[in-house]
C-alpha cells in the first residue's frame, strides 16, 4: 500500500501512465498527474479526490522546469511514462521528427530527474521509474531508429542515475513492456486487423499484447518496498516476446 506516499506520473491521462495513476490512487498514494488530456484529468480526480495533484506542464518547456517544479511536493515516487512514437525511415528521414521524439522521450525524462534531484524533491528511500520498450534494447523494428534509440537510452540513463542517488537511497529502474493493448494501439488504422492478430500471435503467452493494468503492475512492484534492494535495472513485460 502506498498510504502518505506522494508519486508523480507523467502521461497520466493515457495508456500505462493512467493505469498506474489509478492503481496508485486505489491503493492510497497521493498523485501528481501530469498530462494533457482534461477529461482524463477529471476522472483521475473523481477516483482520488484530494489526492490528486493535476499538473498541466509541457514536458519540453525545458526553461520552465525549475519554476514549474518548485511547486511539487517532496516525492516519494516518479514514473516516466510520457512519451511519443512517430516512425521515421533512413529514406524520409526528417531531422524536426527525430528531435521531437528524442526531447520528450529522452531528454524530458533526464531533465526532469536532474530538476527533482537538485531541488531535493525526492525522498530518502524514494523510486524513479522510467518507462522504457523492449524496441531499441532487445529487439528492432524498420523505421524507428529514433524511437528505438530513445527506448533503449532510458536503461542506461536508470543504471547510472541509480549510482547517481545511490548515496540518498533512491532507486531508478525501468520497465521494458512490449506492445500494450492501449488506445494507441487502437488507433493504428494503417494495419489490417488480420495484421494486428498476426502480430498478437507472436507473443507466447496468451498470443495477446500486454494489458495496461499488467505493465502499471510492474511499474508498482519497482515503486514498492518489495523492490527496496532493486536499482539500475530493467524489467521486462512482453509475455515471452524476447525469450524466443
Amino acid at each position: 500500500m502506498f498510504d502518505g506516499k506522494t508519486v508523480l506520473v507523467t502521461g497520466a491521462t493515457s495508456g500505462i501512465g493512467f493505469a498506474t495513476a489509478q492503481r496508485l490512487l486505489v491503493e492510497g498514494a497521493r498523485v501528481v498527474a501530469v498530462g494533457r488530456n482534461a477529461q482524463r484529468l477529471d476522472e483521475l480526480v473523481r477516483l482520488g479526490g484530494d489526492a490528486v495533484m493535476p499538473l498541466a506542464f509541457d514536458l519540453t518547456a525545458f526553461a520552465r522546469y525549475q519554476e514549474t517544479l518548485a511547486a511539487v511536493p517532496a516525492l516519494d515516487g516518479l514514473v516516466h511514462s510520457a512519451g511519443i512514437v512517430e516512425n521515421n525511415p533512413l529514406r524520409f528521414f526528417s531531422l524536426e521528427t527525430h528531435q521531437r521524439i528524442v526531447a520528450i522521450n529522452q531528454t524530458a525524462p533526464l531533465a526532469l530527474v536532474a530538476e527533482l534531484a537538485r531541488g531535493n524533491k525526492l525522498n530518502t528511500g524514494s523510486s524513479v521509474v522510467l518507462l522504457s520498450s523492449i524496441l531499441g534494447a532487445h529487439v528492432g523494428i524498420k523505421g524507428t531508429a529514433s524511437y528505438a534509440g530513445t527506448k533503449a537510452a532510458l536503461a542506461a540513463f536508470a543504471r547510472v542515475m541509480a549510482l547517481e542517488l545511490a548515496h540518498k537511497g533512491i532507486r531508478v529502474n525501468c520497465v521494458a513492456p512490449g506492445m500494450v493493448q492501449t488506445e494507441l494501439v487502437d488507433q493504428l488504422h494503417q494495419l489490417s486487423d488480420e495484421a494486428l492478430q498476426a502480430d498478437r500471435a507472436r507473443y507466447p503467452l496468451g498470443k495477446r499484447y500486454a494489458t495496461a493494468q499488467e505493465v502499471a503492475a510492474a511499474i508498482r512492484f519497482l515503486l514498492s518496498a518489495d523492490a527496496a534492494f532493486m536499482t539500475g535495472q530493467t524489467i521486462v513485460v512482453d509475455g515471452g516476446f524476447t525469450a524466443q
